[in-house]
């Protein structure tokens, strides 16, 4: 078969066709594996990574570099805060970002992390709260600069911020869960003002270039949904829909990112979203049955378990990852990659492995 580059090897997965190889790609990989990968020291301190320009494209150089040196075959970008806007900083040094979402820092990943505290504690406090400008000036800035650096080598996909998610993470799952039962109209109507909020951050994506959009944010945990599949069919998929027409509008195709058990929602998910990730193997999802029963509808991205590369040895990878690719590569409709991003304590080694595998045995036709 014709080797082909790498945007053609993601969009005939993405197409149900057979590509040259299985693509393969990270949806994130953390700070101190791009350093390790590349040998290089991102600059500035922990005060540094909210809000600054010159962080943020020293930030997107090095995952450019790293995903290149790779030859990884999809990047994902997001949105940049505002041209001048500076992060609140708390007297117990957490910050308050532009959705109000209280961030403490990790100091083993670097990375700030929402959900330390909400900062109201009634839905009335809400009302007045000021919902961040989609065309603000400078928030495609780091999405740009990540298409100008990546130069065609691989397909930008744009990344969003899935409703329930952000919400989840600017309440806190206490108040969250609470507001649901108590003033379902409250958490309605916020999921409506995200909703168009991302209907407008899907249109400046793909203006940006992003051929693909991806929603990120946890739906589910080990035992299930978070919440009741009422509360799905009612609020979540519904405001789903929406972004999805709108990329679809926009000649491009929607992929969903959860963690946890999604097997409850695959039906209806497989009729609205056009693919899924993680496939979550840590919760029992099965690659393969996803594969049988809805790999005419879903692409799926996955699904070598996370947890695995932090805790196997280099040849329990192998041959997961083999597993994985003949599983769901045949056909089409897969992209290789783990069960969520490659995080701080997975092992790099195993990471790497992963990739070159998929190299090796992801060729078609296939080996198995």
């Amino acid at each position: 078969m014709k080797r082909l580059n790498s945007i053609e090897r993601i969009w005939k997965s993405l197409e149900f066709e057979e590509p040259d190889r299985v693509p393969i790609t990270e949806l994130g990989i953390d700070l101190p594996h791009l350093e390790a990968i590349m040998d290089r020291r991102l600059g500035g301190g922990a005060a540094a990574t909210l809000g600054s320009e010159p962080r943020e494209e020293e930030l997107i150089g090095l995952t450019v570099d790293c995903y290149k040196k790779l030859e990884l075959d999809m990047i994902v970008g997001g949105v940049s805060p505002p041209k001048g806007w500076k992060p609140k900083i708390n007297s117990d040094g957490t910050v308050v970002d532009e959705w109000g979402r209280v961030l403490y820092h990790d100091e083993k990943c670097r990375e700030w992390i929402p959900g330390a505290k909400t900062i109201c504690e009634a839905p009335e406090e809400w009302e007045n709260f000021s919902f961040p400008e989609a065309y603000a000036p400078g928030r495609s800035d780091g999405l740009e600069r990540m298409k100008r650096f990546i130069d065609g080598t691989m397909l930008l996909a744009g990344n969003i911020r899935d409703p329930f998610a952000l919400l989840w993470e600017m309440f806190t799952p206490i108040y969250f869960v609470m507001w649901m039962y108590r003033n379902l109209d409250f958490i309605g109507s916020m999921f409506e003002k995200v909703t168009a909020y991302n209907v407008e951050i899907i249109s400046l994506l793909r203006d940006c270039g992003a051929e693909l959009i991806i929603s990120a944010g946890d739906w589910c945990e080990k035992m299930g949904p978070m919440v009741p599949l009422k509360f799905f069919r009612e609020t979540i998929f519904p405001n789903l829909r929406r972004q999805v027409e709108a990329t679809h509008n926009r000649g491009s195709k929607f992929i969903k990112h959860t963690d946890g058990n999604v097997v409850p929602l695959l039906e209806e998910l497989s009729c609205i979203v056009d693919g899924l990730h993680s496939l979550d193997p840590s919760a029992g999802v099965d690659i393969g049955d996803v594969k049988r029963k809805y790999g005419d509808r879903l692409v799926l991205l996955g699904n070598v378990s996370v947890d695995n590369l932090a805790r196997k040895s280099t040849r329990e990878i192998v041959d997961e990852t083999k597993e994985c690719i003949r599983k769901a590569s045949s056909g089409g409709g897969h992209i290789l990659s783990s069960s969520n991003t490659w995080f701080t304590d997975a092992r790099l080694e195993n990471c790497l492995t992963m990739v070159e595998v998929g190299k090796k045995f992801g060729i078609f036709p296939s080996r198995f």
